[in-house]
């Protein structure tokens, strides 16, 4: 009687058995279309169907992305997204099989203050470059402190563009990708006469598992099965439909 109890959803006192709890997902708060506010956006969409094509509760918390990257390093949250890869994360965090989408680094000046410069080669030394507290970026992009570029930390790319305005630092960084263009960028800002510069090596961005949370393995395996059933399924190619930006990338 108690095995075809439990088969039944019954625990041994012929109660219901309690459900198993979501595993906590960590989700940025400032990387809109990706990650929203409010919870929502193309790579949390993903994420969630990816799960529920597995069956797997999750839950999704929504904050800062330095807080996102310090708690998945931890152990203090089984993932975190969206991650890239970097050497600070050896041994304490594992990406998906499968980027979410690629990120393309994309340098901007303002018009007041150009920037004679098209590519990363050409900048000088002493130059004040805007990027994310806790963003993962390209090596090319991080080595640039080795020839006198600072590379100065805040928020979010909204506060960076914000700085750049009113001349704080000379160059913004943004992590762009096919489903966020220029303009929506630039107009959550608020700031005006922004001129893109160049890009450099794209990277793909992932959802990060950590190496030290209990749940934290058993959730990449069930995502990379899960992802795999969505891409096949179609489910994957109607969010991007949902979230693909009218002006993409050129």
């Amino acid at each position: 009687m108690p095995a075809l109890a439990l088969s039944l959803g019954l625990g041994l006192a012929g109660l219901p058995a309690r459900a198993a709890a979501p595993i906590e997902i960590m989700v940025e708060d400032a990387a809109s279309p990706m990650s929203n506010p409010d919870g929502s956006g193309y790579a949390n969409e993903v994420v969630l169907a990816a799960f529920a094509a597995v069956d797997t509760p999750v839950k999704l918390t929504v904050v800062p992305y330095a807080r996102c990257k310090k708690y998945v390093m931890s152990g203090a949250v089984a993932a975190c997204l969206s991650m890239s890869d970097a050497p600070e994360l050896a041994g304490k965090v594992r990406l998906s099989g499968l980027p979410l989408f690629y990120a393309y680094p994309r340098f901007f000046y303002h018009a007041s203050r150009p920037v004679a410069a098209k590519s990363l080669a050409e900048l000088k030394p002493g130059l004040r470059v805007g990027i994310v507290n806790g963003y993962e970026y390209p090596a090319e992009v991080r080595q640039l402190t080795q020839r006198g570029i600072h590379l100065l930390e805040a928020r979010s790319e909204e506060t960076n563009l914000k700085k750049l305005a009113v001349g704080h630092i000379d160059l913004v960084v943004s992590m762009m990708d096919e489903f966020k263009n220029d303009d929506a960028l630039i107009a959550r800002a608020g700031v005006q006469q922004v001129v893109f510069g160049f890009a450099s090596t794209p990277q793909g961005s992932y959802i990060g598992f950590s190496s030290l949370h209990p749940q934290g393995e058993q959730a990449r395996q069930l995502f990379n099965r899960g992802f795999a059933a969505i891409v096949l399924n179609g489910t994957r190619a109607a969010l991007e439909r949902k979230w693909r930006s009218p002006k993409p990338l050129s």
